[in-house]
């Protein structure tokens, strides 16, 4: 289903080779055009609604309870999302989920400009718009590795997350800039046609369809994605690695308006400025690991990342300075984009076409658990404050990354695993 890359495309040396997986690959561009758009959407809706949650209602706990409005449609429905992804037309899925996202995100916009938005209309929305993202983001991630060949599969996925990242130094300004002259209303309907956008070029997509050597049940299926992983000593492994920390460390971007209004009194001038400052490093960190393709020690550069984000969490946590905070948050965002990078980069050359999209749900469904971090987490800050929660989930973060990686063995075989599937598709694809 890739497209070949033409032969001297673009050189493979030097700078431009951080390009090289766009480079004569009109598919992966357009799918990567949908990308941009779907981000700058995602990354503007969130900072409206955490600042809409802490102005309107000004409890931090309501955004621990939106955010598990979110959690429960990905756990339930993220399996099912992969066996769709796997079972029909991926560019049909992306384009009807991105529809619906479009829908739920004007509803919200007209109850804004309206003035008729309630909280309660946020908790039954979120959920409609998380069960067509646990259906869209399986999609994405396995159109990817379908569109570009396994040899620059790294770089397409790093600059997926660049463009991830531009629009975190990009969308936050925008979104603060936009609340000004013409409200949060305004600002939601601009974060609308992002995703709009989305939808757009994903119409240019080519059909996607499940290349398979006999047909499955629906439940055959289900089950047999699960039993894959469950087979995977080292699959097991990346998940729980990519998993586990991060429900201790992802609260603390759900927790960044209270640091942003209680902690440091910066308002969301602030608060786009610690969220822009994240994105600059973690835009630098997608950079740096799309010319990491031939690196050889990709697992030590993953869990030295994952370990150096923690610790710089837990100082970020502590520190009573705004200036330093913001250069701590670049920091946090190069090492944790380096970490997911190589971590999803990793699970996708280590998986057959076959189950993809069901592994990427099962991704879906962990991701999904970390929003649950944040329940607790608001609670807590709201009695005791932001800080000290977040310097007790660093902890934990380093913790648990330590124990993972003592008990799953082969995680220490990640360079050479990632090497035998390379080899095992591109064999397959000739």
């Amino acid at each position: 289903m890739h497209v070949p890359l033409p032969e001297g495309a673009l050189p493979l040396k030097g700078w431009r080779h951080t390009f090289s997986s766009l480079s004569g690959n009109r598919d992966f561009a357009y799918l990567f055009a949908s990308n941009v758009g779907f981000f700058f959407g995602m990354q503007m809706m969130m900072i409206l609604s955490g600042w809409l949650v802490i102005h309107q209602w000004d409890n931090a706990a309501f955004l621990g309870y939106l955010m598990a409005t979110a959690a429960i449609p990905m756990l339930v429905l993220a399996p099912i999302g992969g066996v769709v992804s796997d079972r029909v037309d991926k560019r049909r899925l992306i384009l009807a989920t991105q529809c619906v996202i479009v829908l739920t995100s004007s509803t919200v916009s007209v109850l804004i400009l309206t003035g008729a938005i309630q909280f309660w209309h946020l908790l039954v929305i979120t959920p409609v718009s998380a069960a067509a993202f646990s259906f869209n983001i399986p999609g994405r991630q396995a159109l990817v590795a379908i569109l570009v060949p396994r040899d620059r599969l790294m770089n397409a996925i790093s600059l997926s997350t660049a463009a991830m990242n531009v629009s975190r130094i990009v969308a936050p300004a925008m979104a603060g800039l936009l609340v000004a002259p013409i409200g949060i209303g305004g600002a939601y309907v601009v974060a609308t046609v992002f995703y709009a956008s989305a939808a757009a070029a994903t119409v240019f997509l080519p059909p996607a369809r499940p290349r398979r050597l006999r047909e499955f049940t629906f439940l055959e299926d289900f089950a047999g994605g699960f039993q894959y992983i469950r087979s995977s000593a080292l699959l097991m492994g990346l998940l729980l690695f990519a998993t586990v920390p991060m429900i201790f460390a992802m609260p603390y971007q759900t927790l960044l308006p209270v640091f942003a209004d209680d902690v440091w009194k910066v308002g969301s001038a602030g608060f786009g400025a610690m969220q822009a400052a994240a994105g600059v490093g973690g835009l630098i960190g997608a950079f740096v690991v799309a010319n990491l393709d031939d690196y050889r020690r990709k697992g030590t550069l993953m869990v030295g990342t994952a370990l150096a984000f923690g610790a710089l969490l837990l100082l970020f946590a502590l520190l009573p300075w705004f200036g330093l905070a913001l250069a701590l948050m670049a920091a946090i965002g190069f090492v944790s984009m380096v970490f997911m990078t190589v971590n999803n980069t990793a699970i996708q050359m280590v998986i057959p076409d076959e189950v993809r999209g069901r592994v990427m749900s099962v991704m879906m469904m962990t991701f999904g658990l970390m929003p649950l971090g944040a329940v607790p987490a608001g609670i807590a800050a709201q009695s005791i404050g932001a800080p000290p929660v977040v310097a007790v989930a660093a902890v934990l973060f380093i913790m648990s990354t330590l124990g993972i990686f003592a008990a799953a063995p082969a995680l220490r075989n990640l360079d050479r695993s990632m090497e035998e599937g390379r080899e095992r598709e591109t064999a397959r694809r000739a």
